[in-house]
């Protein structure tokens, strides 16, 4: 299966917070909000939205003012295929407004493997709830020293815990390294749809057998990515703490 580079940019921020990826084409708009939930940095949290030439791909919604069509159901192949300027743009969290344009680089890339892994980026993720652009602004004020009283009291609670300018690169790893387990490239739709992926154990080799995060995954019954992202984004948050 051909691999797919695609260029993430938060916009509006300043300097600018961006991601370089690789992923195979087959994949679903559904997987590639997995893959640029752990590639950002975001905790998926909150609901989302792609959009490609006016047309509108997620979780439909009844009571939404427009069509829109299942992220799990659309390809990124045919959605890259037809994106004005090979452009087009995802939209994270409603109420904060985290709007990311996505650029098609290259596509028919040879496979490789691991796959989906991060390329390049540069700064940190914002913080989840943290009241979009202009709160963002706030924090990295304060870090910096800045006297903003809103930075001032998030960067308290984060115990000074923050630099802007950190691309974690290894977290992010981390991070994809269990989204890749899931990723087979025969072509399934769902990582939770496939019985020999849930049974299969999810262990971090840097871990190591029968550390506390693989006694968590195994008494919590957690199989699907999704669970695993919030799973390991709690250790992380655990062990920095220490």
């Amino acid at each position: 299966m051909p691999d797919i580079q695609l260029r993430i940019e938060l916009l509006d921020t300043d300097p600018l917070v961006w991601r370089r990826i690789l992923v195979p084409e087959q994949i679903t708009l559904q997987r590639l909000h997995t893959v640029i939930q752990a590639a950002m940095g975001w905790e998926d949290y909150h609901l989302f939205e792609f959009e490609c030439n006016g047309r509108y791909y997620g979780e439909p919604d009844e009571w939404g003012d427009r069509p829109i069509a299942m992220a799990r159901n659309a390809q990124l192949k045919r959605i890259a295929a037809r994106a004005p300027d090979n452009t087009f743009h995802y939209m994270y969290d409603f109420g904060d407004g985290w709007e990311h344009r996505i650029t098609v680089e290259a596509t028919g890339l040879e496979e490789t493997d691991p796959c989906p892994r991060l390329i390049d980026g540069a700064m940190a993720c914002p913080l989840e709830d943290i009241g979009g652009i202009p709160g963002y602004e706030a924090l990295k004020i304060a870090a910096a020293g800045g006297d903003d009283e809103h930075g001032k009291m998030v960067l308290e609670a984060l115990e000074d815990h923050f630099d802007p300018y950190l691309l974690d690169e290894d977290e992010i790893d981390f991070m994809l390294e269990h989204i890749q387990a899931g990723f087979r490239r025969g072509g399934r739709s769902k990582v939770e749809r496939d019985a020999n992926v849930a049974k299969r154990e999810v262990r971090n080799p840097r871990r190591g057998r029968g550390s506390p995060f693989d006694a968590m995954l195994e008494a919590q019954g957690i199989y699907n990515v999704e669970e695993l992202m919030q799973a390991v984004q709690a250790e992380i948050d655990k062990n920095r703490d220490k």
